[in-house]
């Protein structure tokens, strides 16, 4: 079988694998299709390019997964489609009746693969659907459901599925409810995918029913911060907004969202209240794009340029990423860039970025607020389209904030 894989692999990649170079050029293509370290020189052993030794289990079964299988015990035995829709023949009976064998079966198989994350996303959305809210909350309570257990890329697939579902819970069911109260529902779905299009509907009422019955400090904290974007966007007196309270053991982006709050009241000293968040992460050694990312985006929503410039002398650009929702991150700062460059008609450094940045990537909870400002930029950018960036704008606007993206805040944007 281990003659196969050679064949199969080389087949994949379209080149034999018999030199230095095409070992290197593998070695790459597999850590960037699976996020697995596989060095040339094992790839050398293993296709006999140098002396061969009898591969390792870690080889084997990186050059499996490569392929497209779980493991090599995978591979050895589904190569010939053998078996190879048993697991998924087995959960799809045991979803037709959810009980105490569901729950055994993701116990059991949380861990197994990467992969197995796919299944559990889709076992959440199908119980979603059917409101079968008792089992989701079974299931959430599982110990091996915690947010530490995850790694964090498998969290914002897990959030990100399952997420726009969230508008579907019933507001009346008490059931529901118990679910939405429960903390790794709450780390793993809720705070993962915040549904900007949907604050002033379900998503926001559930915002509210936590922030008001929930006791975890940080949790509180993040539900005032989404609902003081709402009241921002519906232009509500300030007097109106939650004040939000920072503590150094929350999470990056939180404790960005509750800096990023200073930008709604437009205050005064809000250089030196930047300065002094940096100067306390510096401590923490948290200066990377999560500690920027929810000031990033209010700097866009608040046209506030000092602030966009403030953040531009501060993080660097950055090509290479090693999580899938860094590489989303940075899509946002590079939008920010774009803006700035625009505002300030810095034309060679525009042109540069707008190739450099796709504008198609961004953290999918965002998505539909930054393709806003992507039509803006295009629209003040554009000589022979600015129509049609106009009319994408405004249709975008009817599913987010009719009455805050109006015509003159795109007419306007890069107004001081």
């Amino acid at each position: 079988m281990i003659k196969v894989l050679k064949t199969i692999t080389q087949k994949k990649v379209g080149f034999n694998i018999e030199s230095y170079n095409c070992s290197k050029r593998l070695s790459e293509i597999i850590f960037i299709e699976t996020g697995l370290d596989l060095s040339y020189n094992t790839i050398r052993r293993f296709f006999g390019i140098v002396k061969t030794v009898k591969p390792s289990n870690h080889t084997l079964n990186t050059i499996a997964v490569f392929n497209g299988y779980k493991n090599y015990n995978d591979f050895t035995m589904n190569f010939h489609l053998k078996n190879r829709w048993k697991q998924e023949f087995k959960l799809v009976s045991l979803m037709d009746q959810p009980d105490i064998k569901l729950l055994n079966f993701i116990e059991l198989n949380l861990y197994s693969t990467r992969n197995f994350i796919v299944k559990l996303t889709q076992i959440i959305r199908e119980l979603m659907l059917k409101k079968n809210y008792v089992f989701l909350l079974k299931l959430f309570s599982l110990n091996n459901m915690k947010f530490n257990n995850f790694n964090f890329d498998d969290v914002v697939y897990l959030g990100n599925c399952t997420g726009p579902l969230l508008k579907t819970l019933d507001t009346n069911s008490n059931d529901a409810h118990n679910l939405t109260l429960n903390e790794n529902f709450i780390d793993l779905i809720f705070t993962v995918y915040v549904d900007y299009g949907d604050l002033n509907g379900s998503y926001g009422y559930w915002l509210r029913f936590i922030q008001e019955n929930y006791k975890r400090a940080d949790i509180k904290q993040f539900c005032r911060g989404v609902l003081n974007l709402d009241s921002y966007l519906q232009n509500k007196n300030k007097d109106q907004f939650y004040k939000l309270n920072l503590h150094f053991s929350f999470h990056p982006i939180l404790k960005s969202r509750i800096i990023a709050q200073e930008l709604f009241f437009r205050s005064k000293d809000l250089t030196l209240v930047l300065n002094n968040y940096i100067q306390m992460l510096k401590l923490k050694n948290e200066t990377n794009i999560e500690a920027y990312y929810e000031i990033i985006n209010t700097a866009i929503v608040t046209r506030n340029f000092e602030v966009m410039d403030w953040i531009s002398e501060r993080l660097e650009p950055k090509t290479k990423y090693d999580n899938f929702y860094e590489f989303e991150h940075y899509e946002h700062f590079g939008l920010m860039i774009i803006i700035l460059h625009m505002y300030r008609k810095d034309q060679k450094n525009l042109n540069k970025w707008l190739n450099l940045i796709s504008l198609d990537n961004f953290s999918r909870p965002y998505e539909k607020f930054m393709l806003q400002y992507v039509y803006i930029l295009k629209y003040h950018n554009s000589k022979n389209n600015k129509s049609l960036y106009k009319t994408k704008y405004i249709q975008g606007a009817k599913d987010l904030y009719p009455s805050f993206f109006s015509e003159d805040y795109m007419e306007n944007y890069f107004q001081s």
